[in-house]
Order: C-alpha cells, then sequence, then structure tokens
C-alpha cells in the first residue's frame, strides 16, 4: 500500500536521547481530548510533556485531566518535545507544522493537512528540508483489520474501478463535531472525504480527473478518474440518520468483485498505531505510505473535487 514518500535531504534527522519519545499536543477541543491525549498519554513509546492551545484556559482543563503540563506558548513546548501531535482545524495546521518542522521536531498531522495547495506544497518541502520523519492520520489505513484487508485486495489483481459509501451521523445534533466551524463550512467532503481517498488510491492508483455534485445539500457524490484508467464513485455525507450509516467499499475487476463493509471506526486503537509508525520513522529514517506527501496526493484532489463542485465540470487533478 506505500504511495509516495519524501525524500531524504541533507539534513540529519534529530537524534532522540531519551528511550521515548517526548511528544507535546497542539489543541485542547473535542479530537484532542477524545484521541491525541489519552492514547499518547497510555502508550508505552512516547512520554506526552504537555499541550498546548491557543485558548490558555482550554489547554489547561484538558492539561489537568491528565496530569500533564499547559505551556504557556508554542515555542516553550517545541523546546521541550520530539515530536508535535496536531488536533487543530486544517487552516491552521501548515504554519504550526512548518515551524515545529524547522525545530527538527517529527510531526503528527491530521487530514486534510491543509485547505489549499499553496500550503500544502510548502508544509510538504520543509518537512523534506528539516528531514523529519511525519505522519498523517487516516484511520482507515491504520486499523489493523482493515488494513489487512485492504492489503489482502490489493495484492489480488489489478482492480478497475470501485464503488465507495460513507455515510456518517457526525454533524447530528449533539455530536461534539456540530461546533466544528470548518466542518460546517467544507462539509463532508473534506472531512470524511479524505478517509474514502486513502482507501481507494493504494488499490486504484492516483487520481487524475475528479467530477463532483451534490446529490441534496447533505449529500456529495465524487466521481474518479484513476490514472490507469479505471473509475470509482463515491458518496459522502456526515449528517446521515443512525438507519443510513455506514462505510463500504467494492472493487471491481471484470466480473470479479471484493467488498469491505467497515465497522465503526475504532479510533484509539488506529491513533496508537499511528503513533508507532511515527515512533518507526523517526528512529529509522525510512518513511511511510502516509507520510505528508501522500497526505498532498490527497489535498490534490480535495481542491480539484472542490473546483468542480463550483463549476459544475469534471476537473484535472493537479499534480
Amino acid at each position: 500500500m506505500a504511495i509516495g514518500h519524501v525524500e531524504a535531504q541533507a539534513a540529519d534527522p534529530m537524534v532522540v536521547s531519551s528511550p521515548q519519545l517526548r511528544v507535546g499536543v497542539v489543541g485542547a477541543g473535542a479530537w484532542a481530548g477524545e484521541i491525541h491525549v489519552p492514547v499518547l498519554c497510555a502508550h508505552p513509546g512516547v512520554s506526552l510533556v504537555g499541550i498546548w492551545n491557543h485558548n490558555p484556559q482550554r489547554a489547561k482543563a484538558l492539561a489537568e485531566a491528565y496530569s500533564t503540563t499547559a505551556f504557556d506558548s508554542y515555542d516553550a513546548m517545541l523546546e521541550a518535545v520530539d515530536v508535535v501531535s496536531f488536533a487543530v482545524p486544517p487552516d491552521a495546521q501548515p504554519a504550526l507544522a512548518q515551524k515545529a518542522a524547522l525545530s527538527g521536531r517529527h510531526l503528527l498531522l491530521e487530514k486534510p493537512i491543509a485547505f489549499s495547495l499553496a500550503d500544502g506544497e510548502a508544509l510538504v518541502d520543509f518537512i523534506a528540508k528539516a528531514n523529519v520523519a511525519s505522519i498523517v492520520f487516516f484511520t482507515r489505513r491504520f486499523e489493523a483489520e482493515v488494513a489487512k484487508e485492504l492489503a489482502a485486495i490489493a495484492e489480488a489483481r489489478n482492480w478497475q474501478g470501485a464503488t465507495a459509501r460513507f455515510f456518517s451521523g457526525a454533524m447530528l445534533p449533539g455530536t461534539p463535531y456540530t461546533n466544528s466551524v470548518w466542518r460546517q463550512r467544507r462539509g463532508a467532503l473534506w472531512d470524511i472525504g479524505p478517509h474514502a481517498l486513502s482507501v481507494l488510491l493504494p488499490i486504484l492508483g492516483n487520481v487524475v480527473a475528479v467530477e463532483a455534485k451534490r446529490q441534496e445539500p447533505k449529500i456529495t457524490l465524487l466521481r474518479l478518474t484513476h490514472v490507469n484508467g479505471g473509475q470509482s464513485d463515491v458518496a459522502l455525507s456526515f449528517h446521515a440518520e443512525p438507519a443510513a450509516q455506514g462505510e463500504s467499499y467494492c472493487f471491481r475487476s471484470g466480473s470479479q468483485t471484493a467488498t469491505v463493509d467497515v465497522r465503526p471506526a475504532r479510533r484509539r486503537g488506529a491513533f496508537h498505531h499511528a503513533v508507532d509508525a511515527l515512533i518507526t520513522a523517526a528512529k529509522t529514517g525510512a518513511p511511510h505510505s502516509c507520510d505528508v506527501r501522500f497526505g498532498l496526493r490527497v489535498l490534490q484532489i480535495l481542491v480539484a473535487a472542490e473546483s468542480s463542485l463550483q463549476r459544475g465540470v469534471a476537473v484535472p487533478v493537479v499534480a
């Protein structure tokens, strides 16, 4: 499932003297409190040093709940850590991550890595020049059972296309994400779309063109043309009622099909595996298939899909 790597640059990787990587979390919202902080606190391979957030009160409350430090400044946290784990909106992540990379810190990033191609491309360049490790947390790629099933499908044959459906209830009233401004503005395409793309690309290859439309205000449809000429169709919604929720992928090659019905995400377990992957990449210097360059490939498709929604035509994907 290897897709795209950041090549090593002249700079030497950061040398970590302690047996555990020291990690700091940026962000103190629902995702930080639900996933990042508890997993990092429990992971045997890292030591959670503390939390920084632009809202000091929120950082302090979350830090106190896990008996860790709330840093007064981002610079102070960078001085104390080997790794920065980001749980912030996509528009805030690039500048913070660039600064961390320039400080020689390894990066555990969230998807999408940015909203604009310029920010995404700059982040890739900064990370490559700093020669630090990066992982983008595409949940499905780090769920052991799902990843194993997808790897077996990828090896079975040359698949010609796929149908994907990802309907979640993330934005139904009462969930912790209904107050997320960026999710409200950007929609399911940018929130759960990256997860679907992270499953499709390793099996069908990169996307060269995308046509996007809205079936109704709360459902986004994508038709993806892959590099080998295959096509995949994706339906996305994060306003689905419980009876309609689910995530599935059906790959096809002639009369042959292979279907993956994905259970509700075991997010903490997946994040634990993402931390494992970052530890390995940081200590060996070997890039992971879900590094920042793969994150950029996904971003390129999202930007093209957004353009297609606005223009009403198929749009080539900038590579």
